[in-house]
């Protein structure tokens, strides 16, 4: 049975079935593994681990801990607390995704270009015009204010050799409509989406043989890698024009709500609420992001990660703020309904978190693809989402039908 425990109730003889932290421990541990002592726990308790999952199947139990399962039912169920918060309706779009797509699509290929040439000048030693990022950051705000779904679902597009380029503008466009759905003031929204295109600068300073490494980091390339912060920092505040809040962002987006994140264990109200937000987007970018160790994350798993880690790892209220810019189910995800057929949610509808509009394509019920057609669940009582599927599992791909040309017509 898989359990969840506090890490502190780890011991020799249990069997770790997921560390719980992907974003922090992966680069030194396997996935799975039998421990062998407690100073391996201690060791796993300073990376900044505060929760494992363990495996009795596999190891000592922990009789008195919660289930995978009662973890899973408790995480639905913050979510639908969420969703029936008055005032909970998402982020309304001004047009439509499928409108937005095509302007999306060339602001994201152009900041993802911007990006890149500043951060070689950096590695290469040259001076960079940092300013260059202006134009790319006014095109995502603007962009997210018209729609934040259709640029945030191109951030799913990605290569793994290009990972720092594409989570550089992944993270810009996914705070900008963080505090959107929050409300913040133009201004700030564009400091964030600063703070968030430039919050890895500082890895160009890390050595590529560490920041390249196709295999698992040593513990002294870990510390490496995590002097980027620092770098970044010491880049940034050279730059007369740099705002304090996208310092913040740069300066604590790998500070943790309980104290255990880096570089300055910051706990709680010591991290400012713009580095808070940039914990949990950064973190929900690096999930949902395929990387030499570890596979990408589906979108509708990780908020529900971010939402069990939230009050943990995260600022609770904040998450609450994060899932309704993003979605409970994201777009792109995978649904089934209550009927049997199964959809991908292709835009939200800004009246319901629970009810998106999705693209129905398969009956589970005959096996069978059927004829596509687009549905608003939020005009209609007769059938609604029942979770969401692996599409690995189905043989479907979501971004085959969340395709800008398709067409069909809204039921």
């Amino acid at each position: 049975m898989i359990r969840k425990i506090d890490i502190r109730e780890l011991r020799a003889g249990m069997y770790v079935h997921d560390l719980n932290c992907s974003w922090v421990a992966h680069p030194l541990y396997p996935t799975r593994f039998k421990v062998k002592s407690d100073q391996e726990v201690e060791k796993l308790i300073e990376l900044g681990g505060s929760s494992v999952y363990i495996d009795s199947a596999m190891g000592d139990d922990a009789p008195h801990a919660a289930t995978e399962d009662e973890v899973r039912l408790s995480v639905e169920a913050a979510l639908l607390k969420i969703a029936e918060t008055p005032g909970a309706k998402g982020s309304a779009q001004g047009i439509s995704t499928r409108e937005e797509l095509a302007s999306a699509m060339q602001i994201h290929k152009e900041a993802n270009q911007t990006i890149q040439q500043v951060m070689s000048d950096i590695r290469l030693g040259r001076q960079s015009e940092m300013e260059s990022i202006e134009p790319a950051i006014q095109g995502i705000v603007d962009s997210v204010f018209r729609n934040s779904g259709a640029l945030i679902q191109l951030g799913g597009i990605r290569s793994k050799d290009q990972y720092t380029f594409a989570h550089s503008v992944n993270v810009s466009a996914l705070l900008a409509a963080f505090a959107r759905t929050m409300k913040l003031n133009n201004d700030i929204i564009r400091q964030l989406s600063i703070g968030g295109m430039l919050h890895d600068i500082g890895k160009m300073r890390v050595p590529d043989a560490i920041l390249n490494k196709p295999e698992r980091l040593t513990e002294s390339e870990f510390e490496e890698m995590r002097r980027h912060v620092q770098h970044a920092v010491d880049i940034l505040e050279g730059v007369s024009w740099i705002a304090p809040i996208s310092l913040q962002v740069t300066a604590q987006h790998h500070e943790r709500y309980d104290g255990s994140g880096y570089p300055g264990g910051l706990k709680g109200d010591q991290i400012s609420q713009f580095g808070q937000m940039a914990t949990i987007v950064d973190v929900y970018d690096a999930i949902t992001s395929a990387r030499v160790y570890h596979q990408a994350m589906p979108p509708a798993l990780a908020i529900r990660k971010i939402q069990e880690w939230s009050g943990q790892y995260f600022n609770e209220e904040l998450v609450g703020h994060f899932v309704r810019s993003v979605g409970i189910f994201p777009l792109g995800t995978l649904v089934r309904l209550e009927s049997g057929l199964l959809a991908v949610v292709v835009e939200h509808s800004g009246t319901s978190l629970l009810n998106p509009v999705i693209r129905v394509m398969y009956d589970t019920g005959k096996r069978s693809e059927v004829e596509p057609y687009d549905l608003d669940l939020s005009q209609q009582s007769a059938d609604r989402i029942a979770g969401y599927e692996s599409p690995a599992k189905w043989g479907i791909d979501p971004a085959r039908f969340l395709a800008a040309a398709t067409g069909t017509a809204v039921h």
